[in-house]
């Protein structure tokens, strides 16, 4: 019996060994990434977002984008996550109390690329999204940005905890630091005519929908979530025929399935997609229902 107990704590600590080690060297893979930097990429938008309309800008931050949801309804930074496992990730101030020293080509590449005016990469920042955005819908953006009330609110920096530095150790979470998935000279997305078309919807699904959801829409974990965060639910409806237009709209509108009534869970933004207009709802239903 001593034999097999001396056993068992020999194992016991030889696990304890192995997953501090694990977790020193997935600390320093991940700090090591958090200082590089990279070659933040030239963006001339400057004479766009002069004149680009301001209240399209609004439409993106506050409902297509869901900019509010991380950065505070006033656009002034706000908790993320603050959890000992996951760590303390706080949205910095987009208003201009803290971009107004951003140039506008520094604030597209933020957007665009994950980058940091340094070249060092913003922390879960989903440019992987909103690389997808028009240039004509980025300088609206960057204009309504630069229209709002300057908030005066500091942030505290960014603490990456030991899950989310695992995960991205091992490969499992690459959109912790998306500027190192993103390729920095791709061009902009062409984005189609605003009407009820499957075209439009894909553009609308690629720069709100794809970081929860998947690339493919098909759901399933989503990378880096606390552990009380419910996996993404596959949408892709053109593979269930009891969804209709009406029921998906409802669904968007009421945040509870058209189907059973069940609640859409969190992290699903029910309060941005009830904002949606018709035109843009019908467009998401059109592109989501050829998805098989």
């Amino acid at each position: 019996m001593k034999r097999v107990l001396k056993l068992l704590g020999a194992l016991v600590a030889l696990a304890v060994v192995a997953a501090a080690a694990t977790l020193l060297w997935a600390w320093k893979v991940t700090d090591e990434a958090l200082a590089r930097r990279h070659a933040s990429p030239s963006i001339d938008i400057a004479q766009e977002v002069r004149s680009a309309p301001i209240d399209a800008g609004e439409r993106i931050v506050r409902v297509r984008n869901g900019c509010p949801d991380c950065h505070g309804k006033d656009l002034g930074g706000a908790r993320v996550v603050d959890d000992p496992v996951v760590g303390k990730v706080y949205a910095p101030n987009l208003t201009p109390a803290g971009l107004g020293k951003w140039s506008d080509a520094e604030i597209a590449a933020a957007i665009r690329t994950g980058l940091r005016p340094d070249g060092k990469p913003l922390v879960i920042m989903p440019a992987h999204e909103y690389q997808h955005l028009a240039r004509d819908d980025l300088a609206a953006l960057i204009a309504y940005l630069r229209s709002v009330p300057a908030v005066e609110r500091s942030t505290p920096p960014v603490e990456v905890g030991p899950l989310p530095r695992l995960l991205y150790a091992l490969g499992k979470f690459p959109t912790l630091l998306p500027a190192e998935t993103i390729d920095p000279s791709r061009g902009f997305d062409e984005k189609p005519h605003e009407a009820p078309t499957a075209a439009f919807g894909r553009y609308l699904a690629s720069a709100s929908c794809s970081g929860c959801h998947g690339s493919e829409f098909r759901g399933g974990p989503i990378p880096g979530a606390p552990p009380d965060w419910a996996a993404s639910a596959p949408i892709r409806l053109g593979a269930d025929g009891r969804w209709n237009l009406d029921g998906f709209v409802r669904t968007m509108r009421e945040g509870r399935s058209a189907l059973d009534g069940h609640a859409l869970r969190a992290p699903m933004p029910v309060s941005v997609y009830r904002k949606m207009n018709d035109v843009e709802l019908a467009a998401l239903w059109n592109f989501l229902s050829t998805l098989r």
